[in-house]
């Protein structure tokens, strides 16, 4: 639940103590706008009462509480024997005959976390805006006075191009008006109260892909805990350390407003601008490099920490640029 108020010098008592807008899921805020306009009676009023400036975290990083995941990875016992044996037949003895890893490693492990973001939140903006309407009348209406004002009629019928403008409206004015025709006037210079609201999430990885289903990068089954400190990313037996990215939570923040915030093309005033970051996670993906002896030579794997399956091309030689490999 987020709470926006703004003070108020309107006589009306339940504005005295400011007027509180409260959004979730479950509330609808056309009908809280509609409230409000029933003691007010005008959008003018209503425009008064509302601030119009930026509200909501979103526009402030430095405002927002990121949390922070480390996703944990398997022991390293059993990422040792993965990197070792890939081959299924490998794995099966693996049940029978566990292996002794560190007699075939060519030196320490390293423990490399990949960055990975997840953000979540909305924009709302709520706005005045100028419309023209098209209003019909009866077959055999012949003249409408709104406000004081008559009204030109218009005859609604599919249009042609081949007969000139000036001509038509001369038809339709003087020769059709009393005809058994549908009808219509335009009321101009009407005031709209409009609301657009955004709610959307999407995740970016370390190299600055993003995307909207977290899970396409990281699986719903895999372990996190939170840390607070970056030493919580050290595993036994491992040197760690944590990619290099050029995404930060300033950079993230700012992929999701240029996808979130959508300000109207046409408006008058705007009364409510809400940008609201309402979960911003950092999470840690671990991959295990391992350096070994096989056949004689030096070999090199990177291990999928968490799912202990082994990286994929791209992603092993990401690890092996961040090792100065």
């Amino acid at each position: 639940m987020y709470l926006i108020s703004t003070q108020s010098n309107t006589r009306d008592p339940e504005f005295s103590e400011g007027w509180t807008i409260r959004l979730s899921e479950s509330e609808d805020v056309r009908t809280q706008i509609a409230s409000k306009l029933e003691k007010l009676h005008t959008l003018y009023e209503l425009a008064d009462e509302m601030p119009g400036r930026r509200e909501g975290n979103g526009w402030d990083p430095s405002r927002i509480g990121e949390t922070t995941l480390r996703v944990v990875p398997q022991s390293l016992d059993r990422l040792v024997r993965k990197a070792i044996r890939r081959g299924i037949f490998q794995r099966i003895k693996d049940l029978f005959r566990p292996v002794s890893p560190m007699s075939r490693l060519a030196g320490t492990p390293t423990i490399v976390y990949f960055p990975l973001w997840r953000v979540k939140g909305y924009h709302q903006c709520l706005y005045l805006r100028e419309a023209t309407y098209r209003i019909r009348v009866d077959e055999d209406v012949v003249g409408v006075e709104v406000d004081g004002e008559t009204r030109d009629l218009m005859i609604e019928e599919q249009e042609t191009e081949i007969v000139p403008d000036a001509f038509r409206r001369t038809l339709k004015r003087f020769s059709r008006l009393f005809l058994g025709e549908r009808k219509y006037f335009n009321l101009k210079d009407v005031t709209e109260l409009a609301v657009r609201h955004e709610r959307a999430e999407m995740y970016v990885t370390s190299d600055g892909r993003e995307g909207n289903v977290l899970e396409e990068v990281l699986s719903s089954r895999w372990k996190t805990e939170r840390i607070f400190d970056i030493t919580q990313l050290d595993l036994e037996g491992t040197v760690a350390g944590v990619a290099a990215s050029g995404e930060t939570k300033e950079t993230v923040v700012r992929r999701f407003q240029e996808r979130v915030v959508k300000m109207p093309e046409t408006s008058k005033k705007i009364l409510r601008n809400m940008f609201e970051i309402e979960e911003l996670i950092q999470y840690y993906v671990p991959f295990v490099h391992f350096p070994f002896m096989r056949g004689g030579g030096l070999d090199q794997v990177v291990i999928n920490g968490a799912s202990a399956e082994t990286a994929d091309l791209k992603t092993t030689a990401s690890v092996k640029y961040q090792l100065g490999l």
